[in-house]
């Protein structure tokens, strides 16, 4: 840090912290997934941002399938850079999801990371997971999470804030 302070002096307001393990990426909103990089946490305050697009998070579907998962269709609107993370609860299991090939890449500690751009005037941002759980009682349609510790994104939703 010697070495830094003289050229950012900000570094000497940082806080340090720890990591809050019940959620994805340690509650951090990395701009890209760098977790697994970082072993001490360093929180440096600042004022709250208030982007120009503020984002707007929605479940526009929840439904049990056949073949015994279930699938959550969500639309979000936002600024043009935002990153989605992800920690299914334990006893579940993301099985699917419109991103790529349809089947998911995930960090070893389980955790998902989606990062999203676009133009000017872009449509909604519109996706969905299949979780697949051992007890479907487990989902917990009732508290909103879905069969997930916490979906977070660049913006955190208050809908969906623990």
């Amino acid at each position: 840090m010697q070495h830094i302070t003289p050229i950012i002096p900000e570094i000497n307001d940082t806080i340090r912290t720890s990591c809050q393990e019940d959620r994805p990426f340690c509650g951090y909103p990395w701009f890209l997934p760098v977790k697994f990089l970082v072993k001490k946490n360093w929180y440096l305050p600042a004022p709250e941002v208030f982007p120009k697009s503020p984002i707007e998070f929605q479940v526009l579907s929840k439904e049990q399938t056949k073949w015994g998962t279930v699938k959550i269709t969500f639309e979000v609107k936002g600024p043009s850079h935002m990153s989605l993370y992800l920690r299914p609860h334990q006893g579940a299991s993301l099985s699917s999801w419109s991103f790529g090939d349809g089947i998911p890449q995930y960090h070893l500690a389980g955790e998902y990371f989606i990062f999203y751009s676009h133009g000017l005037d872009a449509p909604a941002w519109n996706f969905w997971f299949e979780i697949q759980v051992q007890n479907i009682r487990d989902l917990g349609f009732q508290t909103g999470k879905a069969g997930w510790d916490n979906v977070m994104t660049s913006v955190l939703p208050a809908e969906l804030a623990p």
